[in-house]
């Protein structure tokens, strides 16, 4: 039987809570713009695409203040982020009830996911800071028909800053709580045919809550070039190096971990990419791209005992060196002709992983593994005055593994008159299992089968003036999941998942003076076959977003998040299974003190400095942090 432990807040938390919501929603605001979207071979309005799609531009980046990705997606609807407890611990993204290794992340079209670590290829989102980010686009739904294997139930973009015509060199330096220190840097420029933009980071943050630490070195460019009439060039580069310490996951955290050593981790990564674009003509393109990523990690991991004396159930300590390196070549020809647009492409990718570790200071278990996929697509799509129409089929050729075929449909209708737009999408998607699950001596297993999916939405949207509603129901299934058999002890497929709800957002802006957003989503996530509920999965999740600009130069950001009780498992604490539900509130202000200096001050969890994440691990509760930001013109 689960025990679950209600959360109670105190009447002052409602009381305060209720007084923001009323006054955030009594200060209605600012609507989205509508943005090209990269959702499909074809960039689309987001006003037509009949994708779910979510989109963080430069300004509402600005307007956080935020210090890193983390902290951003916090305040973004519709995903959930799991923090290992304190900034710097392991973080990832959950969209719509799937696992996080089914949400790839990309840098402009690049994924960064890596399939050597033990959590089966899920993104560390704490090794992002945004350096250089332009805006992120975050797609729900399975995209594999674009993107291969690990777009599953979604797709994470990060698209980096264009080089412009007015040069200029920002600094930014900021301190804070927990003596949080951060510098930047950031340059872009335009120099006959070259366009360039820069960044470059560093932040260190001294212990949280209990022998927690955590640095991040991180630089990113970008560059374009027209080298002839119908041609042009870019390139982009990003690099990062992070070390974090903190309590190791599924130990209990600080609260309850038996051993109180910490797990310390050190990781970097090198991401390259070159784009080439050819127009022929009005209708037709040629594309090429390469890129190559390389991560490299050291991870030391003390043992997680269930009790003195430990039991089987106990987890031995790892310290491991994992390397993996993909090299991958597409090249695709784009034409589009009055309401009509095509693509197809071709795709070569290459991964090498490796893996060295030494268990509970005595057992070397090691694997070397590399794979090389082939896959081929294509898409159609037709815009007609009131309707979008758009199909897309692909097909991947994985060395060891049978052709995954991922097919999806999507098409909306506009009714001129009410201005109501209906959408919907269908997808199918696949993951190939991790290197660590394939070759990992101890629990891998080389007869592993990829993971499947199935996903369909449906939406309605509403724009009355500058207030807009949007509403979407979708429904998920997950087959052939990996998970742990501890009668054969090793990874083996026989999960099912059904994951369904709805996705809810009103907004309302008035130009830029000042904008409210309100969002709300409902989760329910099976796995089949048990009464186990999935783990850190939020039946509820939603929040108050606003932005109020009084007057020029003064801004203003708000953000009110409410997350719902989740299922979780501690292995020191079995019978404590359920992390209560938590409310935060983030307060960002900023003020011109002239043309080229501005000074910020952003604070986080104004009202609550006691909750749990996961079963013992605390958030370190209320942190504030200020800083300026300088703005040098390059003449």
């Amino acid at each position: 039987m689960i025990q679950t432990r209600l959360l109670r807040p105190t009447t002052t938390r409602v009381a305060t809570t209720i007084f923001l919501v009323l006054f955030l929603l009594e200060s209605i605001l600012c609507a989205q713009t509508d943005v090209t979207v990269t959702v499909s071979a074809q960039e689309q309005p987001l006003s037509v695409t009949p994708a779910s799609v979510t989109v963080i531009t430069r300004e509402q980046i600005e307007l956080s203040e935020a210090a890193n990705i983390v902290e951003l997606f916090r305040e973004i609807p519709f995903v959930h982020i799991s923090q290992n407890g304190v900034t710097g611990g392991f973080s990832t993204a959950t969209i719509r009830g799937g696992d996080p290794n089914f949400t790839l992340v990309m840098l402009d079209g690049i994924p960064l996911n890596d399939p050597t670590n033990i959590l089966g290829g899920s993104f560390d989102l704490s090794s992002l800071s945004l350096d250089n980010v332009e805006r992120i686009e975050i797609v729900r739904g399975p995209l594999s028909s674009l993107y291969g294997s690990e777009a599953m139930s979604g797709v994470i973009n990060i698209l980096s800053r264009k080089g412009t015509a007015d040069p200029k060199l920002n600094l930014l330096a900021e301190y804070g709580s927990f003596d949080s220190r951060r510098a930047e840097l950031q340059t872009s420029g335009k120099t006959g045919i070259l366009r360039f933009s820069g960044g470059a980071s560093y932040s260190d943050l001294d212990e949280q809550v209990q022998q927690d630490s955590f640095s991040l070195g991180s630089a990113a460019f970008t560059a374009d070039a027209q080298i002839a009439s119908k041609g042009s060039l870019s390139l982009t580069t990003r690099y990062y190096s992070k070390e974090a310490s903190g309590f190791p996951e599924n130990g209990g955290g600080p609260l309850f971990s038996i051993l109180r050593d910490p797990k310390q981790t050190d990781s970097n990564q090198v991401v390259l990419g070159i784009n080439y674009l050819q127009n022929f003509n009005d209708w037709w393109r040629f594309k090429i791209d390469f890129d190559y990523t390389n991560h490299e990690e050291d991870a030391s991991s003390p043992a997680v005992l269930d009790s003195i004396p430990p039991t089987s159930n106990s987890l031995p300590s790892i310290v491991s060196h994992t390397t993996f390196d993909r090299t991958r070549a597409r090249f695709g020809n784009q034409w589009e002709r009055k309401e009509l647009f095509a693509s197809v492409s071709l795709d070569i990718k290459v991964e090498d992983g490796f893996s060295d570790s030494l268990i509970a200071e005595s057992f070397p278990s090691s694997f070397t593994l590399d794979r090389v996929t082939v896959g081929a697509g294509g898409e159609v799509g037709f815009t007609g005055k009131t309707f979008f129409l758009s199909a897309g089929l692909r097909r991947d050729d994985p060395e060891g593994f049978s052709a995954e075929w991922s097919p999806r449909f999507g098409g909306s209708y506009l009714f001129a008159k009410s201005g109501t737009r209906l959408r919907t999408t269908w997808g199918e998607g696949f993951k190939l299992p991790s290197f660590f699950a394939l070759a990992d001596p101890n629990v891998g297993n080389p007869l592993l089968r990829p993971e499947q999916s199935r996903g369909f939405d449906a939406g309605v949207e509403q724009q009355l003036g500058n207030l807009s509603f949007s509403l979407t129901y979708f429904h998920n299934s997950f087959h052939d999941l990996i998970d742990f058999s501890t009668e054969e002890f090793r990874l083996v497929n026989r999960s099912v998942a059904i994951t369904q709800g709805a996705e809810f957002e009103t907004r309302y802006a008035r130009a830029r003076l000042f904008s409210v957003a309100v969002h709300v989503a409902y989760l329910r996530a099976d796995l089949q076959g048990t009464d186990e509920p999935l783990r850190d999965r939020p039946k509820w999740r939603g929040g108050i977003e606003g932005s109020w600009q009084p007057r020029t130069g003064t801004s203003l950001h708000a953000n009110l998040l409410v997350v719902g009780n989740r299922f979780d498992f501690q292995i020191p604490v079995p019978e404590i299974q359920i992390a209560d539900g938590y409310t935060t509130v983030n307060l960002a202000v900023s003020q011109d003190l002239s043309r080229d200096l501005k000074a910020y001050v952003r604070a986080d969890n104004l009202f609550n400095n006691d909750f749990q994440e996961f079963v013992g691990f605390p958030n370190p509760g209320f942190s504030i942090r200020a800083g300026l930001s300088y703005s040098v013109p390059l003449h």
